[in-house]
């Protein structure tokens, strides 16, 4: 898989999948015991450390920014960005409720994360179709600003670009 569409992927798992381990308590900013106080880790506000859909909205909206989405292919950019935004937070609060079952035996337990892994993977699937889409209408240079985007993916906190994420105002 291109390193574009592992990138764009990586949305959807942020916004679900890939957050679910912070779900259980005790395990990181998101699960709301870290006694940050307002501010989290990566001096994000509160209300965005728990808010997956929000999180995910920034970064399309950067991703947009920077692709310079056209006219043309906006209609495409929206049927992606709907698809991941549909996604946003389905993992982790999942996962949330599942933590929170404490009659589950640990077969039954089992069962339901593997039950959630496969419902998230076939929400990928789906994303990653909608995204290759998108790819394929996206000019050269578009294509190039994906792929470097894409190889920055995971190089220190959010993805290299140290908390700048939201397209320049002004």
């Amino acid at each position: 898989m291109k390193r574009t569409q592992q990138y764009f992927l990586g949305l959807v798992l942020a916004a679900g999948l890939g957050t679910a381990a912070f779900a259980q308590p005790g395990l990181g900013m998101m699960s709301g015991e870290d006694g940050m106080g307002p501010m989290g880790k990566m001096g994000r506000p509160a209300a965005m450390r728990f808010d997956p859909a929000a999180r995910v909205k920034e970064r399309l909206d950067y991703q947009k920014y920077h692709l310079k989405i056209t006219p043309e292919q906006e209609a495409l950019w929206n049927a992606f960005a709907e698809k991941v935004q549909a996604e946003a937070g389905k993992g982790i609060n999942e996962m949330r409720a599942l933590v929170a079952d404490t009659k589950l035996t640990a077969p039954e337990r089992m069962a339901k994360r593997e039950a959630l892994m496969e419902e998230r993977l076939a929400a990928m699937k789906e994303v990653h179709q909608s995204f290759n889409r998108l790819y394929e209408a996206l000019t050269p240079e578009q294509k190039a600003i994906a792929d470097r985007e894409a190889a920055r993916m995971g190089k220190g906190p959010m993805g290299g670009r140290h908390g700048r994420m939201a397209p320049p105002q002004g």
